[in-house]
């Protein structure tokens, strides 16, 4: 699960940090079609805790897609990485993400990352014979 504890990291007096996990996110995140997650999402973050208890986290998220190419529809993957910038406060009117109770979830912010970051195609690379039919001008076609 993707949480954070605040009232642990103050108790051991850990205001800064590192974190790593891998998460499975749901291919409903993807909007191109036929295309699905073909590992778990890598994400990477350092962490900054304030006095006031928000929690700055700032880092990656890298994801492997794969499915048909969006022009040729042959069999494609693509490797992208995203940035991960999200600041939690303790209270509900929050301007970016809010916490409750000491327990950050992770999740939200993380699924925000990947969408931001998506491509809207996937393409099988720069040899593609799809990208023929796309590049053509008028002129060609004669």
């Amino acid at each position: 699960m993707m949480i954070i504890d605040i009232r642990k990291l103050n108790a051991k007096k850990e205001y800064c940090g590192q974190l790593h996990f891998d998460y499975e996110a749901d291919n409903s995140l993807i909007g191109i079609p036929f295309v699905k997650f073909s590992a778990p999402v890598s994400v990477d973050f350092s962490y900054e805790l304030y006095e006031d208890d928000a929690l700055e986290i700032k880092g990656k998220v890298t994801y492997r897609i794969e499915g048909q190419c969006s022009r040729c529809l042959e069999n494609a993957t693509m490797t992208v990485e995203g940035e991960l910038d999200a600041l939690f406060e303790p209270t509900k009117d929050a301007e970016d993400y809010g916490y409750f109770g000491g327990i950050v979830r992770l999740q939200e912010a993380v699924d925000d990352a990947i969408m931001a970051s998506m491509p809207f195609s996937l393409s099988c690379g720069e040899n593609c014979k799809g990208s023929a039919f796309i590049n053509k001008t008028d002129d060609q076609e004669e």
